[in-house]
């Protein structure tokens, strides 16, 4: 093709693309003699005509749930029966707050009450989503059921103001916890798992973006518009989304029978933004373990038998249904669960294949003997977990106030949304890679540099100050003096 011929043939394709600019701008400006279309939460009034599935933020939302939730869905039918259910369940959630973004470009702001009604259904699929990962925790992808319960929290950024775009991202930290260990299992091996990754994490990122170009301060609601609940109620912010959504799976079902536990009260407290931690009470130094006397404090070594704790009592709501302990080899997994004040758990039958999962215990001590591949300590509290030998590492999340030692090695210790962490090492121990995320008053103890002294007590960081240097950011941690 000639010079000449290149030339005005991008000189033809110009003006086409001119020509459909024109077109929009016609379209724009016969809508704003009606109203103007709002641009940021509740600044700029709209009528309630101006609204609906056509809005500039409702179709953005749409592009981004065809770009990342459709493949993540996809892809989960590829991985496994529970991955699926899971995703249809999100895929509704997204369905569900869809309506809602709809209604904001029809509606004015409607009172705390109405809006807790209005979320409830999303809340309710929220709730779906994580009942379903914790009964599903013997599953082989259960870390792919995390990721996704973990960060469909992110959904309540419609309640969440001034700074609903940051709550998201706190939600894809923790999600990305669980990511991460599955990019480090399936790296190379099974592009599908990795995929999977990148469209779920991929939407929760995005969906940052998207709030800060469309509800930066949080949901943009119709100032001229109607009634809220009326609107909701008459299913006005029903229209369907205009990229075709696959079918939920016919096999699929949801179990009303069992109560489920009414979360609306979690987007209340959320939708108070700064406000949600002034009922908090304050930790004094005085309640930190690492101040307390050494007669306060558990014990790493096996306490008597015969001594009974007390058990605490409460004059609050309904207790949580306790299961019947457990203690059981399934397979290569030990599953130690709900262990309430027993000192004398011991696993010695162990092999390097098998891993220890410890979840829901309190009060109790477990003491694993023989080199193993993994431990996993879940939800655990006042609890003292003793080793010899792990060829992979150990990882203790969502836990309170634990006692950990190593007896021999461990590569790699993973520390995640705990609190009150006293970690033993032994000398061969000393090289191993700590790793904490979201956790505070983690203690490391390691030997005295002559055989009998006392163990050195070295606190993790958990503070950090960061500071902007030549264009990059400085962080160092934050030291009291």
């Amino acid at each position: 093709m000639s010079l000449e011929a290149s030339i005005q043939s991008l000189i033809s394709r110009l003006e086409t693309v001119t020509s459909r600019l024109e077109d929009v701008e016609k379209k724009v400006a016969a809508g704003a003699s009606h109203s103007s279309l709002p641009a940021s939460s509740s600044n700029t009034p709209a009528s309630s005509g101006s609204g609906g599935s056509d809005h500039p933020s409702v179709r953005a939302y749409d592009d981004l749930v065809s770009q990342y939730v459709h493949q993540y869905v996809e892809l989960s039918a590829k991985i496994a029966p529970e991955v699926k259910q899971q995703a249809e369940l999100f895929q509704k959630a997204i369905e569900s707050q869809r309506k809602m973004i709809i209604l904001a470009t029809q509606a004015k702001k409607p009172s705390d009450a109405d809006l807790q009604a209005i979320i409830k259904p999303t809340s309710d699929l929220m709730q779906e989503i994580t009942s379903l990962r914790d009964k599903q925790r013997t599953s082989k992808f259960f870390n792919n059921l995390s990721t996704v319960s973990e960060g469909v929290g992110a959904l309540g950024w419609v309640v969440v103001s001034p700074t609903p775009g940051p709550h998201v991202g706190d939600m894809r930290g923790g999600s990305e916890f669980y990511s991460n260990r599955i990019l480090k299992d399936f790296k190379d091996k099974d592009q599908t798992q990795v995929d999977w990754v990148k469209a779920y994490n991929g939407f929760l990122k995005e969906l940052q973006t998207y709030i800060k170009n469309f509800h930066t301060t949080g949901l943009t609601w119709n100032a001229n518009g109607g009634d809220a609940k009326t609107l909701a109620q008459s299913g006005a912010s029903s229209a369907p989304a205009k990229a075709p959504t696959p079918a939920p799976s016919a096999t699929t079902t949801t179990s009303t029978s069992a109560p489920k536990p009414d979360i609306t009260n979690v987007f209340s407290a959320i939708s108070k933004g700064t406000d949600v931690t002034s009922s908090l009470k304050k930790v004094t130094d005085d309640m930190k373990t690492k101040n307390r006397k050494p007669e306060e404090r558990s014990s790493v070594v096996t306490a008597d038998s015969s001594k009974k704790p007390a058990v605490e009592k409460s004059e609050g709501p309904a207790k949580a249904v306790s299961k019947p302990p457990k203690l059981a080899l399934e397979g290569n997994k030990w599953v130690v669960e709900y262990q309430k004040n027993n000192r004398e758990i011991k696993i010695a039958e162990t092999e390097t294949r098998q891993t220890v999962y410890i979840y829901k215990c309190e009060g109790s001590t477990i003491q694993i003997v023989g080199k193993i591949n993994t431990i996993i300590v879940d939800d655990c509290k006042k609890t003292a977990v003793v080793f010899e030998n792990v060829i992979s590492g150990i990882e203790i999340v969502n836990s309170t106030a634990l006692e950990v030692q190593v007896i021999g090695k461990v590569p790699s210790i993973a520390v995640d949304k705990t609190s009150g962490l006293q970690l033993f090492l032994s000398k061969e121990t000393l090289d191993s890679e700590i790793i904490t995320s979201k956790s505070s008053d983690v203690n490391v103890l390691i030997p005295g540099k002559k055989e009998g002294d006392d163990p050195i007590e070295l606190p993790l960081p958990y503070q950090f100050k960061t500071l902007i240097k030549n264009d990059t950011l400085v962080t160092n941690t934050v030291e009291h003096v």
